[in-house]
């Protein structure tokens, strides 16, 4: 029992209280911790002590929404470029989470927010409905489990090689409160992996894979490398290779672990229409 609780990515101190209250039972009775599971055993959980903060947005434009993926538990939505990911002051409105309380609301589920993305980059976003399953993901982001993956284009040179890893740890800026540096001395340890999908002599077509979660990561490595994003507002250095339409950053697709379930579950955002003027898409 207690094997497959782990495997589900339950916490510690959950299953602390699970075994003392005698919350777990199989087949409609309590069942040890030491106890073996058997295929076709209906194992239902009582969670009593779930801790989470509260997160409460007021409602604006559920209709907004472009959906990527629905079920009993998470929500995954398209966030359009530009848009703010959350409110920063009580009372905001207008921004993703609001559009998905609104939606969840009718639905009678909550919006709580699992990871976030940069105000200028678009794509995938993953939202649970209730917060039992927010630290069930939690701990998949930080064991890995959850993979984000983004398109990018940068500019054609430097040339980078097919794939590899871009591990510069990461810093605030000391100049700018609102940049991050690659500082091998003080940084926080980041990895992003990267692999060249196309290339044209206007640019290089990535895919990137985050394993691990700096804010502007991805942007922070990429223009470490002396290649920042096309249409980079905060670390691209010329406005005239700016699209009109924002910055080539996307998050493309998302995999996770159905939480408290069996096998894994993917949910893709559509390319944007900005990239088609790169070449690298059909019209």
């Amino acid at each position: 029992m207690r094997a497959q609780l782990q495997a589900w990515r339950i916490p510690k101190k959950w299953i602390h209280f699970l075994r003392i209250e005698r919350a777990v039972q199989v087949n409609g009775g309590y069942r040890s911790m030491h106890e073996m599971m058997r295929a076709g055993e209906t194992v239902t959980l009582q969670f009593r002590n779930v801790e989470a903060a509260a997160q409460d947005y007021p409602g604006t434009e559920a209709s907004r929404l472009s959906l990527c993926h629905d079920d009993p538990d998470v929500l995954v939505v398209d966030k359009p470029a530009g848009e703010k990911m959350h409110p920063n002051q009580v009372g905001e409105g207008g921004t993703l989470m609001n559009d998905a309380a609104s939606y969840l609301r009718a639905q009678g589920a909550a919006a709580e927010m699992v990871h976030r993305l940069d105000q200028a980059t678009s794509g995938a976003v993953l939202i649970a409905k209730n917060p039992l399953v927010v630290p069930l993901l939690n701990r998949q982001l930080a064991v890995k489990a959850l993979h984000r993956e983004y398109l990018a284009v940068v500019p054609a040179t430097p040339v980078l090689p097919d794939q590899g890893h871009f591990t510069g740890p990461i810093l605030h800026s000391p100049t700018d409160v609102r940049r991050r540096v690659v500082d091998e001395k003080n940084g926080q340890a980041a990895d992003t992996e990267f692999r060249v999908l196309a290339r044209s002599p206007r640019g290089q077509l990535l895919l990137l894979t985050l394993h691990s979660g700096r804010t502007h990561q991805i942007r922070v490595h990429l223009a470490h490398a002396g290649l920042p994003i096309l249409g980079d507002p905060l670390y691209g250095p010329d406005a005239d290779h700016v699209p009109a339409d924002g910055m080539l950053l996307h998050a493309w697709r998302l995999t996770w672990e159905t939480p408290l379930g069996f096998g894994r579950q993917t949910a893709v955002a559509p390319v944007p229409e900005r990239f088609y003027a790169t070449g690298f898409f059909p019209m």
